[in-house]
């Protein structure tokens, strides 16, 4: 699997199973790998609109979390780990990360949660295409957990409160480590 559209199609066969992958697929056609970023994002939306028509919204941010745990590399996790135990402090560690552009270099902590803006959009793919489906941004809600999650090893809770794709001028995620 090596682009994004086949890591969210892999995906959706393991998150929402076999037949509802069949029926994506029946759908939107077979994806050409090959295909420029202008069309993967073209199909990418095809594909999120069907699937969130036939199955819901839970189901496609069931299928976008773990695109989002892979988006996010073994070298980021690593650095993230070394400035958290260089930190005496979360707002130390969140400082580093923002100096390291980590995280979208906007974290802060607000009501002991720690807050994720990204003013504006880094996926290359949701770029290409105007109005892909919000439900996409949950790919982002899977970074922040599988970074936050390996850093603190502990879960954490990630919630979406806005997004540029919903409309924002900006995205903002919540995270709130579980005790």
């Amino acid at each position: 699997m090596s682009n994004k559209v086949d890591r969210i199609l892999e995906s959706i066969r393991s998150n929402a199973g076999n037949d509802i992958y069949e029926n994506v697929i029946r759908a939107c056609g077979v994806f050409d790998g090959k295909a420029t970023p202008k069309r993967q994002s073209e199909y990418l939306k095809v594909m999120l609109n069907e699937l969130e028509s036939v199955c819901g919204s839970d189901t496609v941010s069931n299928v976008m979390k773990p695109c989002g745990h892979k988006c996010i590399s073994g070298n980021i996790i690593k650095k993230a780990k070394l400035l958290y135990s260089k930190t005496q402090t979360l707002d130390d560690f969140l400082q580093l990360l923002n100096e390291q552009r980590i995280g979208g270099g906007n974290l802060h902590i607000r009501d002991s949660i720690i807050v994720g803006v990204y003013n504006k959009c880094y996926c290359g793919i949701a770029k290409q295409t105007e109005g892909i489906s919000p439900q996409y941004c949950n790919c982002s809600i899977g970074w922040y957990e599988r970074l936050f999650t390996s850093v603190f090893e502990k879960p954490v809770e990630v919630k979406k409160i806005q997004t540029i794709l919903d409309g924002s001028d900006k995205c903002v995620f919540e995270i709130k480590i579980q005790e």
